[in-house]
């Protein structure tokens, strides 16, 4: 799973990652899905050493301990921010193309755990260390902190499937 942050190589999306480690890894794209800003990778099963766990995210409640996983500006990686459940189905306006007009209404968790600018795509996790969301965005305005978002992982594992099989 990732956000739709992709390059194309010769009509081919491929895209790396570096590893704590500092190791890169060469991931192939099997689909994308720019509306919800999901994308599916497939990577060499044998680097990996753990998964995470998947949780319901239709069980949240509002006051629960979450941690948002992510990489910040691009330049902080692996940083873990603390935070909690806001509201378990907020609807958010979506402007998918930029023009200044609503295209969609999203339902997503809302969370006052920091989501900026290189986290999305990262892991909104449970205290059990679970997978409960797929952070996405924040509102960014100087009257706002605090307002993150994440798609719920109940919504996002059927669309991250039907890309998955329509290589």
């Amino acid at each position: 799973m990732s956000s739709r942050t992709i390059t194309s190589s010769k009509g081919q999306a491929v895209c790396r990652s570096r590893y704590p480690t500092g190791q890169r890894l060469k991931q192939k794209v099997l689909g994308e899905d720019p509306t919800y800003d999901l994308a599916v990778l497939s990577i060499d099963a044998s680097k990996v050493t753990q998964v995470v766990k998947l949780g319901d995210s239709d069980t949240l409640r509002a006051g629960e301990t979450v941690l948002a996983i992510g990489n910040p500006l691009g330049i902080f990686a692996n940083s873990v921010t603390r935070g909690v459940i806001s509201a378990q189905e907020r609807t958010v306006p979506v402007d998918t193309n930029k023009d200044g007009q609503q295209d969609f209404n999203t339902e997503v968790i809302q969370t006052d755990a920091a989501i900026n600018p290189g986290n999305s795509g990262g892991a909104l996790i449970n205290t059990s260390g679970q997978l409960i969301g797929i952070n996405s965005m924040k509102i960014a305005e100087a009257s706002v902190e605090g307002v993150g978002f994440a798609i719920p992982i109940n919504e996002a594992l059927p669309i991250m499937r039907d890309l998955e099989t329509k290589r």
